[in-house]
């Protein structure tokens, strides 16, 4: 268990500038939105972004195409990951759990401005809403399902130098940890926005 906590501290030491410099990260609207879907008709980009949207859009345009972990603001010690197909927030004790916590940063699915999550042990498997709840499922066909896996980074509801994810097809709904279990969906008061607030960490 020690061990796991210094490398917690290796790792936010090692990324400290990158978090620290996150608001400098916010992209000027006027970007035309790619999506990774094969001869589509021309797609407006996510709702989310539609109209003052891209206000305050964090691009994390650094970070694509890399790994890393995310902890909750909540319970610092606990990160989202997977586990039986199921999106949730827990502890990490072992390197099953730490692989499982791990996903790759990669440009949104349904529109390039915004992000998904691939998990690093499913490569080419999702964090995706499925009626509000977040599951872990292989990429399918059509534009619902790249909406439904794409979320669009903002400064932290809790904390604007920490991230807070919108869902691309929801505007004001966010990725959000509730007793363990990941969601998506709206809120307000402290509480939801310490809940859908998260720390990006190295990958385990």
């Amino acid at each position: 268990m020690a061990s796991l906590f210094s490398s917690r501290l290796l790792r936010t030491v090692s990324l400290f500038a990158s978090v620290a410099a996150l608001p400098g990260c916010i992209i000027e609207g006027g970007h035309t939105p790619r999506n990774n879907l094969v001869d589509t008709p021309v797609y407006a980009g996510c709702p989310a972004l539609q109209g003052v949207g891209n206000s305050g859009l964090i691009g994390l345009t650094a970070e694509r195409g890399n790994y890393f972990s995310f902890a909750s603001f909540s319970y610092p010690n606990e990160y989202i990951r997977h586990y039986q197909g199921r999106g949730i927030v827990a502890p990490v004790y072992s390197a099953l759990d730490g692989d499982d916590a791990t996903f790759r940063v990669v440009p949104g699915l349904a529109d390039n401005r915004c992000i998904s999550f691939e998990s690093a042990n499913y490569p080419g498997y999702y964090l995706n809403d499925d009626g509000g709840e977040v599951f872990l499922d292989a990429a399918a066909p059509g534009l619902t399902f790249a909406e439904d896996a794409t979320f669009c980074p903002r400064p932290g509801l809790a904390d604007p130098y920490e991230l807070s994810f919108e869902s691309c097809a929801y505007p004001g709904s966010f990725l959000r940890q509730d007793d363990g279990d990941l969601f998506v969906e709206g809120g307000a008061g402290l509480i939801y926005e310490d809940d859908a607030t998260f720390l990006i960490d190295a990958p385990f």
